[in-house]
């Protein structure tokens, strides 16, 4: 029997979790905090304490008020779902850059009910037969309620992430794939990507996040009302893209496809800016259908890439065109992208040398290697190493 390998432990407002390993299986340990005589008073008086002593209130108001047993759950941000198949076994999660693992926590049907009881309501509540679906800004949930009753839960931050290290644990892309992406938008590329839309988001921003450092005036345009955004100027609902203009950016994300945006890209392109588009067709081909011929050779003269995510992979695609015919090729099968392949590719599009792309390389391995999934500790990693790198037109 192989021994326990302890992977990581840290503290949630005084809960310790550990996160250990036997041969294949991950677990998620949570040993919660005890309190003092006069801690327990705090929970229902104003007491000036420590500031170890707030956090420790904090979480069994918390539990107490909304999450019960799932509080330390709830309030990790390396959590991203939660699920209970049998009310008879322990809680399993998933974790951030890790996968499944299975905790320590234990919950009966009764807590279960209490817990999302508190919130139900007529804007976030759904009856569909056996089951009930909340949604919220904290979590989405669906728990069935007859029979044996069972739940899963997706928190919010999960939906949202903006860690490239995520999709290379995931398999979607590998480090020489990452780093043609990261070189493509850093130097003024087009990257329209389509398919699958919660991944199509998490590389958009995890890309925004890649070139952060040397970029920092970046624009978000969306069609409908969109999440806030740490460091990012977001245009909602615009409706004269020439707007963009007087922002002056480096870089423009564009969360919609029509025919202005298509414009607009061709025009912000020749400035030099660069451009990431979440098209929301499913696939290459049929985005590439939608275009009409002159719009297929606009984007063909400019360094335009296409992603597609299908299924639990992606390809790349070059557009590119001789005289007036189009022509697409195939730069990435299934996230893999070899090194000989990185260097073609990145030479064949920019007509650059490729000597210090290995450091793009190295900096992926190093997020990979080390499991670095926070946005912020992702770009200050690049700061630190970025300055040796260079744009290359």
């Amino acid at each position: 029997m192989s021994s326990n390998i302890i992977k990581n432990t840290y503290y949630v407002m005084g809960c310790k979790v550990s996160i250990s390993q036997v041969d294949n299986i991950f677990n998620y340990t949570v040993e919660e905090p005890t309190l003092t005589a006069e801690e327990e008073k705090a929970l229902k008086s104003q007491v000036q304490l420590p500031q170890n002593s707030i956090e420790k209130i904090n979480y069994y108001k918390e539990k107490m008020e909304k999450f019960g047993k799932l509080t330390c759950l709830m309030l990790d941000k390396n959590v991203e779902e939660i699920e209970c198949s049998d009310v008879s076994k322990t809680l399993a999660v998933k974790i951030k850059g890790l996968g499944r693992a299975i905790t320590n926590i234990k919950i009966s049907r009764d807590e279960i009910l209490n817990i999302f009881s508190k919130f139900i309501d007529s804007k976030s509540y759904k009856r569909l037969g056996k089951y009930i679906v909340i949604e919220n800004d904290k979590f989405k949930a669906i728990i069935k309620v007859k029979d044996d009753i069972n739940f899963n839960i997706i928190k919010s931050d999960s939906l949202y992430s903006e860690s490239i290290t995520e999709l290379i644990s995931e398999g979607y892309l590998n480090k020489y794939s990452t780093a043609y992406l990261w070189h493509i938008i850093e130097n003024s590329g087009i990257i329209i990507i389509n398919g699958n839309k919660r991944i199509a988001r998490c590389l958009a921003y995890s890309l925004i996040n890649l070139v952060y450092y040397k970029f920092n005036k970046i624009i978000v345009v969306s069609k409908s009302k969109t999440r806030k955004l740490d460091d990012l100027i977001v245009l909602n609902d615009v409706k004269n893209l020439d707007i963009i203009d007087y922002y002056n950016p480096d870089i423009v994300l564009f969360d919609y496809i029509d025919n202005d945006v298509i414009v607009k890209t061709l025009d912000l392109n020749t400035q030099n800016k660069g451009i990431i588009i979440l098209s929301e067709f499913p696939d290459n081909i049929t985005f590439l259908s939608s275009l009409s011929k002159s719009q297929l050779l606009s984007l063909s003269k400019l360094p335009t890439i296409l992603v597609e995510i299908v299924r639990n992979y992606i390809n790349i695609h070059e557009l590119y065109s001789i005289k007036t015919k189009v022509r697409i090729r195939k730069v990435c099968k299934k996230g893999n992208m070899n090194k000989k392949e990185f260097s073609y590719s990145i030479t064949l599009k920019n007509k650059i040398n490729t000597n210090n792309l290995d450091l793009k390389v190295s900096i992926i391995e190093n997020l990979t290697n080390n499991n670095i999934l926070d946005k912020y500790e992702i770009r200050e990693k690049i700061m630190k190493i970025g300055e040796k790198i260079e744009p290359e037109i």
